[in-house]
């Protein structure tokens, strides 16, 4: 039994420890065992899920009074069975009715527990669960985290993952149960989750996934100059040299001093007529080049200020880069362009360009990614877990420090 289902064992533990009785969930799935299969949830199913004699229901959110609700729920067929398959219709019909995904999340755990868990802050920062626009694809991301994990360390349901990692957060990692454990015992749970590399990844793959969803490399190298400069020169970097070669049209084998030396120059030249700000960039970018070396390389590794000024360099490149395939596009389209004025609609189309993202941003929506794709993204952005518990540390201070300033102005 590994430290996971060791956690799961002592859930029971932790509620009496953090509410002054232990919960017994199983005996809520029991009661409400028929509710799936029968299309129907009534306010009756909803106060044997919030039994109070069992758990403490109310700590998971508001939940609106029976004379709301009852009519509601009575003329709506509730189709459970065909959960996951048809989650993204059933959340948000129950969101509608519970106002909050707290307690649809409560009622999914016990109908469902096969496949969900209950919301809740202590599990979301485990596996790494950041800001979403709407709380749907938040629970679906939460969700499809227990079941990966459920599967890769087989547990019997979802909602038995939910109860570890709660358990693990603040049994473990908030030290409830350090009083409770023999030291060598706690220790061994201590060091389960140090050593955690397929969790670890979830959560990574979970934080980074709305990060690069919403950021290009540019952009995260920028972000990641005040907490760790060292990864922003080399992601910097690397994409510095990738734009070089495509804007250059270089052979695969071309030498990137060649490129940024040579055949950089009369590009800048020609989109930049201003002789001043062009010579001003080409010497960014030859700077950009020795920087690049020493931030992959980290031999030395380069100064804050020459990172800042990479990521500069890389600015320009990649607007230039940009600029040069929607001129070709341009020309694709339309043959009696003929190239004579290649650089001139070159100059327009890099005045003009807008990112995706930009687009995305300015218009107030999200562009899409699937659920799947987002586990495990950018899980090696991290020398070790000590590094990335301080990312996570800074992410959670922040989103407080927001949320405090959003009830100071009102």
């Amino acid at each position: 039994m590994d430290y996971l289902h060791t956690c799961r064992a002592l859930h029971a533990r932790v509620t009496r420890i953090r509410y002054g009785r232990a919960q017994n969930l199983e005996r809520i799935e029991d009661a409400v065992a028929g509710i799936r299969s029968s299309r129907q949830l009534t306010c009756d199913d909803i106060e044997r899920i919030k039994d109070s004699e069992v758990w403490d229901a109310d700590a998971f959110g508001y939940w609106p009074p029976r004379s709301e609700i009852e009519s509601i729920l009575e003329s709506t067929e509730w189709d459970f069975w065909n959960l996951p398959r048809k989650e993204s219709e059933a959340i948000p019909n129950l969101l509608r009715v519970f106002r909050q995904i707290e307690p649809v999340s409560v009622i999914l755990r016990f109908i469902v527990p096969e496949h969900y868990g209950i919301l809740s802050p202590p599990v979301e920062k485990i596996l790494g669960i950041g800001p979403f626009r709407r709380h749907p694809e938040r629970y679906q991301a939460y969700s499809c985290s227990l079941r990966k994990i459920r599967e890769i360390r087989g547990f019997e349901t979802a909602a038995d993952v939910d109860m570890a990692l709660w358990t693990l957060q603040l049994g473990v990692l908030d030290g409830l149960l350090e009083p409770e454990l023999p030291n060598e015992e706690y220790r061994t749970l201590q060091k389960g989750f140090e050593q955690d590399s397929q969790l670890r990844e979830i959560r990574v793959g979970n934080l980074t996934a709305q990060i690069f969803e919403d950021m290009s490399w540019t952009d995260l190298a920028e972000a990641l100059l005040a907490t760790n400069f060292d990864l922003a020169g080399r992601i910097a970097g690397i994409e510095f040299e990738r734009f070089v070669r495509r804007l250059t049209q270089a052979e695969p084998d071309a030498e990137l001093q060649n490129l940024v030396d040579k055949e950089l120059p009369p590009l800048i030249r020609e989109i930049h007529r201003d002789a001043r700000r062009s010579t001003e960039i080409i010497a960014w970018c030859k700077e950009a080049r020795r920087t690049r070396n020493s931030a992959v390389h980290l031999n030395p590794p380069p100064a804050k200020e020459k990172v800042e000024r990479l990521i500069k360099a890389m600015k320009e490149v990649v607007r230039m880069e940009r600029a040069r395939c929607r001129w070709e596009k341009s020309v694709d389209a339309d043959p009696s362009n003929g190239g004579a004025d290649e650089f001139s609609t070159m100059r327009e189309s890099f005045r003009e360009e807008r990112t995706l993202a930009e687009l995305a941003a300015e218009q107030g929506v999200m562009t899409p990614q699937p659920m799947e794709e987002m586990i495990g993204v950018g899980a090696e952005l991290w020398d070790d877990e000590e590094d990335f518990q301080r990312f996570v540390e800074g992410i959670h201070e922040r989103r407080i420090e927001g949320r405090r300033s959003v009830e100071g102005n009102t």
